[in-house]
C-alpha cells in the first residue's frame, strides 16, 4: 500500500517511521524544522524495540503526494477543518482514512467530508515525544493501535490494514466495537488530562490533594453517563479500573493537553471533554464537574 501520515509529529511520526523502516511505501506530512530535519538527515526513532534512522519522503504539501491507499490521520483535533481540505489530493478511488486522534468525534467529522466508506476509527496507546526536529522517542512496551469499522464488522479493508500495521514495534488489533473502545479510552484521557491541566499539577500532586481523586472519579462517572446515553457498552467496573490504573502509573503519567497548555499551544478541549459536556447537555445529563473544567480552560484553548 501507498501510505501517507498526515501530522507526522511524535505519534504519527513514530508509526510512519516504523512502517518506513520495515520497507513500506510511506510519505510523512510535516512542517517547519521537523520537516527540514527529516528531509536532510532522515527520521531518528529511539524506541523500546531498538533505535534506527530511516530515510523517508517528507513534505508539507499533500498535493505533492498524489492518491494513496491509506491516510494515517494524526493531526490535532482542532486542525481537522484545515487538514481535511489539505488531504483531498491524496484521496483517490481506493483511499482509506484511519484516524487515531483523541476523543470520540473524529470519525464522524471526517466521514462528514469523505463518507464512512473511506473512514476507519482508531485508538492509539503510546508514550512518544518529539525530542527535537527529526527525532522521536518512544518509551515503554506499548505502541498499540486498535481500530475498526463504525458498525463493528471486520471487513476486508480492516484485515488488509491490520496486516499492514502488524510490524515489530506496532501492536495492532481489529476491534469489533470501536465506538466503545474510543469512549473507554476517553474515560481516562478526558478525566486525568483535563484535571491535571486545570490544576497546573502533575498527577501525583493532584492525587495528594483532598479533592483530587474524588474530582477525577466524578469526571469519569460523567463521561460514562454520557457515553451510555449514546448507547455505548462499558465494562461494569470501568471507572474503578481506569482510576486505579492511573494511580498505579501516576509518576509516569503525562498529559498532551497539559503539555500544550504549558507550551502555549492550542488545546484539544472542544473535542475531548468539551464534546462530553455538549453531548451531556443535549441528552439532559448533568455534567457539572466536566463543565467547570472546560470553563476553566476555555480562554486558553486557542493557545498563547
Amino acid at each position: 500500500m501507498k501510505i501517507a501520515v498526515m501530522g507526522a509529529g511524535a505519534v504519527g511520526g513514530y508509526f510512519g517511521g516504523v512502517l518506513a523502516n520495515q520497507g513500506e511505501d510511506v510519505t510523512l506530512i510535516a512542517r517547519g524544522d521537523h520537516r527540514d530535519a527529516i528531509a536532510n538527515n532522515g527520521l531518528r526513532v529511539d524506541s523500546h524495540w531498538g533505535n534506527f534512522n530511516v530515510s523517508v519522503p517528507v513534505t508539507n504539501d499533500p498535493g505533492e503526494v498524489g492518491a494513496v491507499d491509506l491516510v494515517l490521520h494524526c493531526v490535532k483535533l482542532y486542525s481537522n477543518e484545515d487538514a481535511l481540505k489539505l488531504i483531498e489530493p491524496m484521496v483517490g478511488p481506493s483511499t482509506n482514512i484511519l484516524t487515531i486522534q483523541n476523543g470520540v468525534t473524529s470519525g464522524e467529522t471526517i466521514a462528514g467530508v469523505y463518507g464512512w466508506d473511506r473512514v476507519l476509527q482508531g485508538a492509539t496507546y503510546i508514550e512518544a515525544a518529539l525530542m527535537g526536529p527529526g527525532h522521536i522517542e518512544q518509551s515503554g512496551s506499548t505502541a498499540r493501535i486498535e481500530f475498526g469499522e463504525n458498525d463493528g464488522s471486520v471487513t476486508d479493508r480492516v484485515e488488509r490494514i491490520r496486516s499492514l500495521l502488524d510490524k515489530p514495534g506496532i501492536q495492532v488489533e481489529a476491534s469489533t466495537d470501536i465506538v466503545s473502545t474510543l469512549w473507554t479510552k476517553l474515560v481516562a484521557v478526558g478525566a486525568f488530562g483535563t484535571v491535571m491541566t486545570a490544576a497546573r499539577a502533575s498527577l501525583p500532586e493532584v492525587l495528594a490533594g483532598p479533592e483530587g481523586e474524588s474530582t477525577i472519579r466524578t469526571v469519569m462517572e460523567e463521561i460514562v453517563a454520557v457515553g451510555k446515553s449514546e448507547g455505548v457498552d462499558f465494562e461494569p467496573n470501568v471507572v474503578d479500573e481506569k482510576l486505579s490504573g492511573g494511580i498505579e502509573e501516576a509518576e509516569e503519567f503525562k498529559s498532551s493537553l497539559q503539555y500544550d497548555l504549558t507550551n502555549g499551544k492550542p488545546l484539544e478541549l472542544d473535542d475531548i471533554l468539551g464534546a462530553v459536556v455538549q453531548k451531556g447537555r443535549s441528552a439532559g445529563i448533568p455534567v457539572p464537574a466536566s463543565a467547570a473544567l472546560v470553563m476553566t480552560l476555555e480562554k486558553f484553548k486557542h493557545g498563547s
